[in-house]
């Protein structure tokens, strides 16, 4: 995909991002405030549902505004994006330890792997349809004898 193909998709996983990114952190003071639930007791296990959400689509959002950038070349599976955001949801799930309205769990760090897991993934599946989408595009443009279809 060349770099003006790729623009406007990596303009929509940045603005996600950005937008997504105010939403958990408005949350996250909200709950430490005492201004939001920590929990739902009309739905079993809401917060873990939460989780997953939340942190996955951070994940997803960063990992495709980073073009699913690997943490270095010799592991090429491990995702700068994923690692980030799992780093920082695992320093918040540690403060919490520390807020008299927050309760630290294992359960909640997992539920924020799991989501990380599942969103990255569709995050490559979505870059990948669109590198093949720009591939079939120029293809047919070489084809038909237009560069670039011009």
């Amino acid at each position: 995909m060349s770099p003006a193909e790729a623009r406007p998709l990596r303009r929509l996983f940045a603005l996600g991002f950005g937008l997504h990114l105010a939403l958990v952190a408005a949350l996250v003071a909200g709950a430490y405030l005492g201004w939001l639930p920590t929990t739902l007791p009309a739905v079993p296990h809401a917060d873990l549902l939460g989780h997953a959400g939340l942190i996955g689509l951070l994940a997803f959002f960063l990992d495709g505004l980073l073009g699913g950038r690997p943490v270095t070349r010799r592991v090429p599976a491990l995702g700068l994006a994923p690692a980030l955001v799992l780093l920082v949801a695992g320093i918040e799930e540690l403060c919490q330890l520390l807020s008299p309205r927050r309760t630290a769990s294992v359960l909640d760090f997992a539920a924020d792997v799991a989501g990380v897991v599942l969103c990255t993934w569709l995050a490559r599946r979505a870059l990948a349809r669109a590198a093949a989408a720009a591939a079939r595009r120029a293809a047919a443009a070489a084809k038909s004898g237009t560069a670039g279809g011009i």
